[in-house]
């Protein structure tokens, strides 16, 4: 599977899109994502697809000098488990 994260600061707070692609022959089921060990997304796909996406807008809290991290771990319909992470400061 391919992971990708996309996020940044807006004013007040946060955004986060999250890409994942299977793999030839592999099809995504299930993706968990969180921003600073928070919950933002819990997403089973049923029927499982080849490709996920999703954006979360004005998600967390923004500051100067704040560090985040967004964690996303997909499932293939096997259960294989892939996961990533994208850290960045404000």
């Amino acid at each position: 599977m391919d992971i990708g994260i996309q996020a940044g600061r807006d004013v007040m707070d946060q955004w986060v899109a999250v890409t994942v692609k299977g793999g030839t022959g592999q099809l995504i089921s299930h993706v968990t994502t969180t921003l600073d060990g928070f919950p933002i997304g819990d997403d089973d796909l049923n029927p499982p697809e080849s490709s996920y996406q999703r954006t979360w807008q004005k998600v967390g809290s923004g500051g100067a000098n704040q560090t985040h991290q967004v964690e996303v771990t997909a499932h293939d319909q096997k259960g294989n488990e892939e996961s990533a992470s994208k850290t960045w400061q404000d």
